[in-house]
């Protein structure tokens, strides 16, 4: 249950940012989640952070704050709360995913649909959206959710057992090396400099975190 309302949480979260503020800096924002993981793997789960992820945390965070430093506007501001949310959605559901990793953390996917369902129709009603997609958005939406969310969630969760939360989601970032290059070679977005110089240090405390680490096994979970 936890694992699924996460997931909406970061469904809902990502969506608005990517509306709200450019791809580049919410993608970049997302990277957040690995840090959030391991700082709430070891509070939750006890797993050991190690310095350097500490390090790379505080890195991060300055990264971060120069990449909003010129977001003045409200809009802009709101996207990268948003993705920030959506990030510790994601990290929620990565910690969730590892503390049940002894029984089946499957079913949670499905329920994050049904509760997206529930969450999505309350926001239509309200902002007075119509809940009937044309055949295109239709077509867009159901090959995300098969390919884009369904697969690539069912095959983090199936990692998330012999994995630790910090690595688990670290895994995740590929997305955000290439997120910005795509909308820039086929919508022509452009990110700022501020988003550029942030990305790189945030981009740059994450490659250190990874290349620090040292391949090994999980350390056993204890109950809280």
């Amino acid at each position: 249950m936890i694992a699924g309302l996460s997931l909406v949480a970061a469904y809902s979260g990502g969506i608005y940012a990517i509306q709200a503020t450019s791809v580049a800096n919410a993608m970049l924002l997302f990277a957040t989640a690995p840090f959030m993981a391991a700082v709430l793997g070891w509070v939750v789960l006890r797993e050991p952070v190690r310095p350097a992820t500490w390090v790379a945390i505080a890195v991060a965070i300055a990264g971060i704050a120069i990449m909003v430093a010129d977001k003045s506007g409200g809009v802009a501001l709101k996207g990268s709360l948003a993705a920030l949310g959506s990030a510790f959605g994601f990290a929620v559901f990565t910690v969730a995913l590892r503390w049940g990793k002894s029984g089946e953390m499957l079913p949670s996917v499905f329920l994050s649909g049904l509760f997206g369902i529930i969450v999505t129709s309350g926001i239509c009603l309200f902002l007075e959206l119509p809940p009937v997609l044309s055949v295109r958005d239709g077509g867009i939406a159901m090959g995300m959710g098969v390919f884009q969310v369904g697969a690539g969630l069912i095959l983090y969760t199936l990692g998330s057992r012999s994995l630790p939360a910090a690595e688990l989601a670290l895994l995740s970032l590929a997305e955000v090396l290439l997120g910005p290059l795509w909308v820039w070679l086929f919508i022509g977005e452009t990110a700022t400099l501020n988003t550029l110089t942030g990305g790189a240090v945030l981009l740059a405390a994450i490659a250190g975190n990874a290349l620090s680490g040292k391949r090994r096994r999980p350390p056993p979970i204890t109950s809280p």
